[in-house]
């Protein structure tokens, strides 16, 4: 009993340890924040830019997997010295998300009506005048996506948001805001929530998210992805047939003159065979599409830091397939 009383003891002073450092670590997050945005704007961006460099250069890892996902996408098309180079200048372009994400978050109407170039209205109006439909709004971690919460803000969106929640509850808890408590944006985690998204699509709601996430290799959905074939995550393609919605792709994208494009694709269309297997794959290849024509127009602006076609084999995996096995790919 004694011993059973000291473990509880000695697990609750881990945890309320590890919250203490999450608390640490998002007070020092939100120091970062108020500097960021009490200096210029080419200021932070630079700054941006070198913790860009710099993590290319510290995280192996990371380097590595962004420079596997370009070769496999590029490879075949381009040099190695072009590899390198948009390596590089990805890493920075993250680094300069960070920025953004912290500083769009506070500009104002005026300052978002200024910043935003938008470009192919005419699908976005065919879509939302009138409509008694549930609307999908595709994004992918292409270019300046969390500029994305700017533009709802713009429009004045009422949109229903599934990300990705953090370890650290402090942190996610604020982070899940997007672009501040002044937008129709409602932010849901990623786990658990299908059956609403789709009820709130069939009520004619608009649900945001980002529909690159890779999946699960055991599931076999599988999408030809910059000729190689690449798991993907089928949960997206099952909202969109499920909740009867229209797909109208977004990308945003930043531009040299310090300006945001943000461009409505024309709609995905959806033809559901009854097949459940062959409309989520045919879907989720629908949506690649997409993508893959986004990553074209501006590679260095999307997200190689995240191994998109296969895992990086962990020890788990490894005990589990045994000696010689493959890994998941």
């Amino acid at each position: 009993m004694k011993s059973e009383t000291h473990d509880h003891q000695r697990t609750t002073g881990r945890l309320s340890f590890s919250l203490f450092i999450d608390y640490l670590v998002y007070v020092l997050v939100r120091v970062i924040e108020q500097i960021l945005n009490l200096v210029p704007e080419s200021a932070g961006m630079a700054a941006g830019r070198f913790v860009g460099r710099l993590v290319y250069v510290l995280l192996s890892d990371r380097r590595e997997a962004a420079l596997e996902n370009l070769t496999i996408a590029f490879g075949r098309e381009k040099p190695r010295e072009w590899i390198l180079r948009t390596a590089r200048a990805n890493f920075e372009h993250v680094g300069m998300m960070a920025v953004e994400f912290f500083r769009i978050r506070r500009w104002s109407h005026d300052e978002i009506a200024n910043r935003i170039v938008v470009e192919g209205r005419l699908p976005y109006n065919l879509l939302m005048n009138g409509r008694s439909h549930g609307v999908c709004l595709l994004y992918s971690h292409f270019g300046a996506f969390e500029v994305g919460a700017a533009l709802a803000k713009l429009l004045g969106w009422d949109v229903h948001l599934i990300v990705t929640g953090l370890r650290n509850p402090f942190l996610s808890r604020y982070f899940f805001s997007r672009g501040g408590h002044d937008t129709g944006i409602k932010t849901y985690p990623h786990k658990g929530i299908v059956q609403d998204m789709i009820r709130l699509l069939q009520e004619g709601a608009m649900v945001a998210f980002l529909g690159d996430q890779r999946g699960d290799a055991e599931r076999g959905i599988f999408v030809d992805f910059f000729g190689t074939k690449a798991p993907a995550n089928e949960v997206f393609a099952r909202l969109a047939i499920e909740g009867n919605a229209r797909v109208l792709p977004l990308a945003t994208y930043r531009r040299d003159d310090g300006k945001y494009q943000s461009v409505f694709g024309e709609e995905v269309v959806i033809e559901p065979t009854g097949d459940r297997v062959t409309d989520l794959t045919t879907v989720s290849q629908l949506f690649h599409d997409r993508f893959e024509q986004w990553l074209r127009m501006k590679p260095e602006q999307g997200f190689w830091l995240q191994r998109k076609w296969r895992r990086k084999p962990s020890k788990k995996r490894k005990a589990k397939n045994g000696p010689g096995s493959a890994p998941n790919s």
